[in-house]
């Protein structure tokens, strides 16, 4: 959901080398459409769309038996514990020394073990083999990495003017801080990491000294290696840019569906150069923004797949209500994604990438009793579906989310108008003791497992 955060199948080898000798002798041939998605929208199930979806083998291979779950940083690991409106996730540079408490902003060896025990509590205890995370965070990729976790990564809603900016412009920001690194240069330092305007940057060197000062920004891919090669080493499967950011004010830019495009283009010419044609990118959307994205039943140029967000009535609302049970949820959401979702942007490129049920502020009068069982209900359907039935698009449907995002005493988004005024909610299967933004993660029913009873291939071709 994340909606108020704007920081924010197997196939053989020989059949995925020979689409990938297909998707690029098809580019070097046809220089007038460059775009995957411009030869996509030809037919349903040609070369580039066929060459995406076998591209996922990486990601089944650990989750076609499972359900994905969304992970939000801010909610973990930050030693801010709600005391402004926007925590962070602990994110220290490499270099850092651990002085005094050792607090998680500053040190990357507690840092690095809170990711691992939270990570850890989340695959042992849901069997979830995919997350989607939102922010670009080392230390939770490396804890992904050692626990075989796959990951669609999010960036933050600023690369999107910031990679649709020319490559001349200089008043980029990364994370809402000011960058002189634009379009394709912007490109590069999300992929390769950056010091100020240095880049690629080595993830263990430290940022700050003059003239290498400026935003510090960790490598999805750093190019030298060993360490940070997220995407070489198959963690990262897929990077969406932004969240639910149509309409988002960003640098002094209202985010509009041309600027994703754009935007999407440059990144995926980024990733092409250094052979990543394997990774999609996907843009999520607020239900019902399907309509005008997308057109001919496909997402727009650069954009290959689209994350769904349907909820059903009120749960997400401002404050939220609850007119359905659990049951009545998840079947109003499968109408809307098929309905509304699928129809607009094609089942082959669409897929749930947010749906939950929202338990409410704790002890607020407010609430409705009962509502734990509901949330529990809404799973246990959503798993029956989807375990019944293979995705089209090839990625999982994802959960909103594994840890509740927002206080015990609520949040603008969880029926309260006191601190903080941006959160998410109460969707998670586990909240954090106190509902702080660290400490032992506590599970709100049973944990549900997320993994099917048999191996689906979600709609990968067979052989």
């Amino acid at each position: 959901m994340e909606l108020l955060y704007k920081m924010t199948g197997r196939v053989v080898f020989g059949i995925a080398l020979a689409a990938l000798m297909i998707v690029a002798l098809a580019r070097s041939i046809s220089c007038a459409e460059p775009d995957s998605q411009s030869r996509a929208r030809q037919a349903p199930d040609d070369f580039a769309d066929r060459f995406f979806r076998m591209s996922l083998e990486n990601l089944h291979s650990g989750a076609t038996n499972s359900i994905g779950i969304d992970y939000t940083p801010e909610a973990r690991c930050s030693d801010n514990n709600w005391s402004t409106k926007t925590p962070v996730a602990c994110n220290p540079q490499l270099s850092f020394m651990c002085t005094g408490k050792n607090p998680l902003r500053t040190c990357p060896t507690s840092c690095q073990k809170c990711c691992d025990d939270d990570l850890a509590t989340l695959k042992n205890s849901l069997g979830a083999s995919t997350i989607t995370s939102y922010q670009p965070n080392y230390y939770i990729l490396t804890t992904a990495q050692n626990l075989k976790i796959k990951v669609l990564q999010g960036l933050y809603n600023d690369a999107i003017p910031s990679l649709a900016a020319s490559d001349d412009a200089t008043t980029c920001t990364f994370a809402g801080q000011p960058i002189a690194l634009c379009g394709s240069k912007y490109a590069d330092a999300l992929l390769d990491g950056a010091c100020g305007t240095t880049t690629p940057w080595n993830p263990e060197t430290f940022c700050g000294i003059p003239p290498n000062t400026g935003p510090y920004i960790e490598p999805l891919n750093y190019p030298n290696g060993p360490r940070g090669q997220f995407i070489n080493n198959g963690t990262i499967v897929a990077i969406q840019l932004g969240n639910e950011a149509i309409g988002i004010k960003e640098n002094k830019q209202i985010i509009t569906p041309d600027m994703i495009s754009t935007a999407a283009q440059i990144l995926r010419a980024a990733l092409d150069a250094r052979g990543f044609r394997h990774i999609p990118i996907v843009v999520s959307l607020v239900l019902g923004q399907e309509s005008t994205f997308c057109t001919g039943g496909a997402p727009p140029a650069g954009v290959d797949f689209i994350a769904a967000h349907p909820y059903c009535d009120k749960v997400a609302g401002l404050p939220p209500s609850w007119p359905n049970d659990g049951e009545q949820c998840w079947q109003q959401v499968q109408t809307q994604f098929s309905s509304i979702s699928q129809a607009s942007c094609g089942a082959t490129h669409t897929f749930i990438g947010e749906t939950g049920y929202n338990t409410g502020c704790p002890n607020s009068p407010n609430v409705p009793a009962g509502l734990v069982s509901e949330e529990e209900r809404f799973i246990a359907r959503l798993k029956e579906s989807t375990c019944a039935t293979s995705s089209e698009s090839g990625f999982p449907t994802f959960l909103f989310a594994y840890s509740d995002v927002c206080p015990l005493t609520g949040c603008l988004a969880g029926c309260s108008e006191g601190l903080p005024d941006e959160g998410n909610g109460y969707f998670g299967v586990f909240h954090t003791q106190e509902y702080l933004t660290e400490g032992p993660a506590i599970a709100k029913f049973p944990p549900p497992s997320l993994v099917c009873p048999q191996a689906l291939h979600h709609g990968l071709p067979e052989n």
